[in-house]
């Protein structure tokens, strides 16, 4: 019994911080976010932090990798050994899993956001489309100009999703996403 109690006040903690890191990361860059500010914001005792974290940076840093094994465990899923993939039941889970954390997605996506983690994800998209881009025989000389589109398209499609306040239904994104990907690959059948 007392530890359900413990779990469920440090997963309360932890939401706590991360909505506090969020909100300040909408307002300002990382290096600028001290611990005393966000434990405050987030009405946690100083000491409470360093219990989970060391600083702020390493606390963005569990946050992204929690972020990116999810975004990856999602890929792992509809990308076989066998078949290529097709593009909407991918976007569909991805489209659906960015609403489900809209707000560090709009701050890690935002002007104070990390973009490293960014590359670090179009790294991980880049290997699994060429995945599939060999599964089916396109002319490999074609897939850097091919993969510079798509993902241009996507994030920028994303991106004024978020700044429309995820306005639009994730199933709409999927197929507009969907569309965009078929067509682009059109031009290298």
């Amino acid at each position: 019994m007392e530890n359900k109690k413990t779990d469920r006040r440090v997963r309360r903690t932890k939401r706590m911080l991360l909505e506090g890191l969020m909100t300040l990361l909408l307002e300002k860059d990382i290096k600028d976010i001290s611990v005393k500010e966000l434990t405050d914001y987030a009405d946690i005792n100083r000491c409470t932090f360093y219990l989970h974290y060391k600083d702020v940076f390493h606390m963005l840093d569990t946050i992204e990798e929690e972020l990116f094994t999810e975004f990856n465990r999602i890929l792992d899923e509809n990308f076989t050994q066998s078949e290529c993939p097709t593009p909407l039941p991918i976007l569909q889970d991805i489209f659906h899993y960015l609403l489900d954390n809209k707000k560090t997605v709009s701050a890690l996506l935002g002007i104070h956001g990390d973009f490293a983690f960014v590359a670090r994800i179009k790294k991980l998209l880049k290997e699994r489309i060429k995945y599939a881009w060999s599964l089916e025989s396109y002319k490999e000389e074609n897939f850097e100009y091919y993969f510079s589109f798509i993902i241009s398209g996507c994030l920028g499609l994303i991106e004024t999703w978020v700044q429309n306040d995820f306005s639009r239904s994730p199933e709409t994104m999927a197929l507009l996403s969907n569309e965009m990907i078929l067509s682009g690959i059109k031009a290298f059948s």
